[in-house]
């Protein structure tokens, strides 16, 4: 009868039953917290909104600073327009849900300086600071092993920057990851210029060490992560990206907001 028990077929079963057990297990479990996970995904992404409008929120309650401060406002990027809600899959800023995005709501790119991999949504949610004047955009792009995903805070009326955080990343601790530094990130709170009179982009990410005044000092030993910055910013801020929006309102974009 032991034999019998220690055959073979049946350690195959065992281990099969075993596996089946496991599998159910963990496909609740996932399914379980899926919820849960999509809430903490959504508070740390109004964190650090929170963050790089040097809000704290260390010792407070998110959702209530966020609810408190922060207006979310969803753009056509085309005509660099407000709208109330994308015409396919019918979101609004609330709701916003880029994953979501019906097919027919991106645009082919014939080029793709970001690295966004060959296409731009129509439609992104910017997010208004109005006790801070500023403005924060979503960029991301590509940088040395990863997507860079990320918010810019710029100053609502001239367009100087604020500061910058990106969220989600995996490039080099210590290299490309410094992106995530306080060294790095400080840079981008002492208002520089992002745009001249004519709406071009000329805020710069220098080579490490090799940054004139007004420019960002890249990030040592990571000269591929430091360009992949350079262009996200510039094409997020540019033609294809926000460039519409912030030309079209200008200076006016405070009193914009606010209708």
């Amino acid at each position: 009868m032991t034999k019998a028990r220690d055959s073979v077929k049946n350690t195959f079963l065992t281990t099969a039953l075993l596996c089946v057990i496991c599998s159910v297990f963990v496909s609740a479990s996932a399914v379980g917290l899926r919820s849960r996970q999509d809430l903490n995904k959504q508070l740390d992404k109004k964190k650090n909104i929170l963050s790089v409008c040097e809000i704290d929120s260390s010792n407070g309650d998110v959702q209530r600073l966020f609810e408190d401060n922060i207006e979310a406002r969803l753009v056509d990027l085309q005509t660099g327009s407000y709208v109330e809600q994308t015409p396919d899959s019918k979101q609004t800023a609330s709701s916003f849900d880029f994953s979501k995005l019906a097919e027919s709501e991106f645009k082919t790119l014939e080029e793709d300086p970001a690295g966004l991999g060959g296409r731009r949504e129509q439609f992104e949610v910017i997010y208004v600071f109005q006790k801070g004047n500023q403005l924060v955009l979503p960029i991301r792009g590509r940088g040395l092993w990863s997507t860079l995903w990320g918010f810019l805070s710029i100053d609502a009326n001239d367009f100087t920057t604020r500061g910058i955080t990106f969220y989600s990343h995996a490039e080099t601790p210590g290299l490309g990851g410094e992106v995530d530094s306080d060294a790095f990130k400080s840079q981008w709170m002492e208002e520089n210029a992002t745009l001249d009179a004519d709406g071009k982009v000329i805020i710069e990410v220098a080579k490490a060490g090799q940054a004139a005044e007004g420019e960002i000092d890249g990030l040592a030993g990571a000269t591929i992560t430091t360009q992949g910055v350079d262009k996200l910013i510039k094409y997020w801020l540019g033609p294809d990206g926000f460039g519409p929006f912030l030309v079209g309102n200008g200076s006016k974009f405070s009193e914009v907001a606010r209708n």
